[in-house]
């Protein structure tokens, strides 16, 4: 009888070598019918609803410890995990680059025409325009301050624009010029030339971008959601486009995915759409794995996790 490690997540030699290297005294498996005893279940990488959820409802469970690949967790039964006792890590700070990059690409899409020069191209068509735009001296308003928020902000002011960041305690946070706190958001829409939204979905956040907060924006302000889409009432973004209270919006994520394909969205030629894509990587488990690792390091000799623990209050 030993402890176990349940993955979900495809684990290769090398992986498998180094779990065995640091929990040498648990044993890895991939389903829980390997098990006669489900008590001995310590762990778990990755998530499966239904099975988890089969787990904790087991009076002998004693699971302890859920790792998740992703940076959201709001399709986890928080409280359910917080009943049990159970610690929650993320993979929170893996797609700063990937997601910033993409923030940038869908600003630059819009900014310097490239959008318009495509669609051209593809009717072959030489159709210069005169309504490119820079990003230098111009406003980035960053609501989220995490490991996403600090990359955007560094890539921004390597552009030569202001950052502002907001986040719910106001703390400092690098590559911020100013910061603010989330009840401040109002006060600073107006500031902002571009308007990025990376903020996870709590009770608090549902719903946060709404027409009052569109209408507070500039009239030329772009506005990007690459956090969740829920975050974000569409019908009230749409109808800001339409009355001209912002120019531009960019979404890589939506409050229904995939958007039905009979959604105005769609025919939109001030709304750039990609299908959640933006935190895509070149090879997501081996970039969540290290996390993983040094967590895993930590539980099996008795240490606090110390990357990535949710906080079940915040929801986040």
């Amino acid at each position: 009888m030993s402890d176990k490690l349940l993955s979900y997540i495809s684990l290769n030699d090398e992986q498998r070598k180094k779990i065995n290297e640091t929990a040498p005294a648990y044993e890895i498996i991939e389903s829980l019918s390997e098990v006669e005893d489900i008590s001995e279940v310590k762990a778990i990488y990755g998530w499966d609803k239904d099975v988890t959820s089969q787990l904790l409802d087991d009076p002998e469970n004693q699971l302890e410890w859920v790792q998740l690949i992703s940076a959201g967790v709001d399709f986890v039964d928080l409280n359910k995990l917080e009943e049990h006792g159970i610690t929650l890590t993320n993979a929170s700070g893996i797609h700063g680059h990937a997601i910033t990059e993409s923030i940038f690409g869908m600003i630059l899409n819009h900014t310097r025409q490239i959008g318009h020069a495509l669609l051209k191209q593809r009717q072959r068509k030489w159709d210069p325009v005169s309504e490119a735009s820079e990003l230098n001296q111009k406003t980035m308003l960053i609501v989220g301050t995490g490991a996403i928020g600090m990359q955007t902000g560094k890539v921004a002011q390597a552009f030569g624009m202001k950052t502002i960041g907001v986040n719910r305690s106001g703390r400092p946070v690098e590559f911020m010029d100013e910061l603010v706190t989330q009840d401040q958001l109002d006060d600073v829409l107006p500031l902002a030339d571009f308007v990025i939204n990376i903020l996870p979905l709590t009770d608090k956040t549902n719903g946060l971008f709404n027409l009052g907060k569109f209408r507070a924006m500039k009239s030329s302000a772009i506005f990007v959601n690459v956090g969740r889409g829920q975050t974000v009432v569409t019908e009230d973004l749409l109808k800001a486009l339409d009355e001209n209270w912002l120019k531009y919006a960019a979404l890589d994520v939506v409050h229904e995915e995939p958007l039905p394909k009979n959604h105005p969205i769609y025919k939109r030629e001030d709304v750039l759409l990609t299908p959640h894509i933006s935190g895509n990587l070149e090879d997501y488990n081996a970039s969540a794995f290290p996390i993983f690792l040094e967590n895993l390091h930590a539980f099996v000799n008795g240490q606090d996790i110390p990357k990535n623990v949710v906080d079940y209050e915040a929801g986040y």
